[in-house]
């Protein structure tokens, strides 16, 4: 639940930091980047989650191991 709060607070923050640097930016730079104004903030966020989900997926892939110290092995 924490998490899901997490990250709708970074998706939030995401989006309000990319709609300020599109206002200082000029079109033409946008444009030579591949953006347009409405595009750049959404693509951003897209960025995030992307980056969220890339971050579960190494999480779920490393969930099983577990690593042993030699104090625990058997004798």
């Amino acid at each position: 639940m924490l998490t899901k709060i997490y990250r709708a607070i970074m998706l939030a923050q995401a989006s309000s930091a990319a709609k300020r640097t599109a206002a200082y930016l000029s079109d033409r730079q946008l444009h030579d980047w591949g953006y347009t104004r409405g595009s750049f903030a959404a693509a951003m966020v897209a960025q995030v989650k992307a980056d969220f989900d890339a971050a579960d997926k190494a999480h779920a892939a490393n969930v099983g191991f577990q690593p042993i110290a030699f104090s625990e092995l058997p004798a």
